[in-house]
């Protein structure tokens, strides 16, 4: 990149130091890293548009075959369980426009995180500030009833899911369920392994699977290290994993989000990028869709900073919703109607 180019790409973001600076003290601590970050994609995108020629078919099996024998799959004790089949090779080439020389090194990191993190085998015990919260959770819906809300169920209410009242049950935090647990308590959860009667998971018409971000609810500050919010999105992402169906005879391979922002602070800005890096390093292509709304009116000066770290495949994937839309139902109903990909 000319050094004029590079400039005019990063000049929004130096304008904005200073004001980020009052903002939050540790923002100016973010501020090299979303700079570089922001030149990276650039370059990755130019690279994409430069040689974006169509891969055929068995040009794809080929370069999918070089990148196996190039990266070989570890043994899947040693990662946590996990085997990495043809669709993770194809996904990390994909997402680097089928370059095998960035996948291949992207892929060799990813392996080395995983041996150090073991995402599939992590359970709500090695994170239990994060699962112990309210922000994120798997919407369920009670056998035979279509209605969703984004409230957790207080403990009367989930005892009365379990004997038919109310009709349906609301939702479901990861890690742990107020149920009819030993002596009357809650009992530790880890779908899918462990799920109430009579309980469903809900998915996209689509075929995704679906997780609730309700950021008011969410307080990554409480964390106990900044490796607990990196384990936590984790866990979340294998837990779409697991719940992914077949459809028409093959696996969905992308999750739905979606986001409620009302209530977005400042604070939460270096854990949202922990985040985003994970979910741009370690499970490329798996977004089909996040969905955002009810957006404060002081959330764009901080979707400049996280645009920055988007790649071009997650960033079409993200979609501000209408102003009429301000619950879980609507923005259900609002994806629903949306033409999809949950393959690859």
């Amino acid at each position: 990149v000319q050094l004029p180019r590079a400039r005019r790409l990063l000049r929004p973001l130096t304008s904005r130091a200073a004001l980020l600076s009052r903002i939050s003290p540790r923002l100016a601590l973010l501020l090299p890293m979303l700079l570089a970050s922001k030149l990276a994609v650039h370059l990755a995108a130019r690279g994409k548009r430069a040689g974006g020629s169509t891969v055929s078919s068995a040009e794809r099996q080929q370069l999918i075959a070089e990148l196996r024998a190039e990266v070989s799959a570890p043994l899947p004790h040693a990662i946590g369980g996990e085997t990495l089949d043809a669709d993770t090779y194809q996904r990390f080439l994909q997402v680097h426009g089928w370059s095998l020389p960035k996948a291949a090194a992207m892929l060799s990191k990813d392996i080395e995180w995983r041996k150090r993190v073991r995402p599939r085998a992590l359970r709500p015990r090695h994170m239990p500030a994060a699962c112990s919260q309210r922000g994120w959770v798997v919407l369920m819906r009670h056998q035979g009833s279509g209605n969703l809300t984004e409230d957790e169920p207080s403990p009367p209410e989930a005892a009365a899911a379990h004997s038919g009242r109310p009709a349906y049950l609301p939702t479901l935090r990861i890690g742990h369920y107020f149920g009819r647990g030993k002596g009357g308590g809650g009992r530790s959860l880890h779908p899918p392994h462990t799920k109430p009667p009579l309980a469903h998971w809900v998915y996209t018409r689509h075929g995704m699977p679906v997780t609730y971000v309700n950021v008011r609810a969410w307080h990554p500050e409480r964390f106990t290290s900044r490796d607990e919010c990196t384990r936590f999105c984790a866990y979340h992402m294998e837990h779409y994993i697991r719940r992914m169906p077949v459809r028409r005879g093959r696996r969905v391979q992308r999750a739905c989000i979606l986001i409620s922002l009302s209530g977005f602070k400042a604070s939460m800005v270096p854990h949202v990028c922990e985040c985003i890096q994970v979910l741009r390093r370690h499970y490329p292509g798996r977004l089909g869709v996040a969905c955002l709304y009810n957006t404060p009116s002081y959330w764009y000066p901080f979707w400049r900073i996280f645009c920055g770290l988007f790649d071009e495949e997650i960033m079409s994937k993200v979609h501000f919703l209408p102003a009429s839309v301000s619950d879980v139902a609507g923005a259900m109903a609002w994806v629903d109607k949306q033409q999809l990909h949950a393959f690859l």
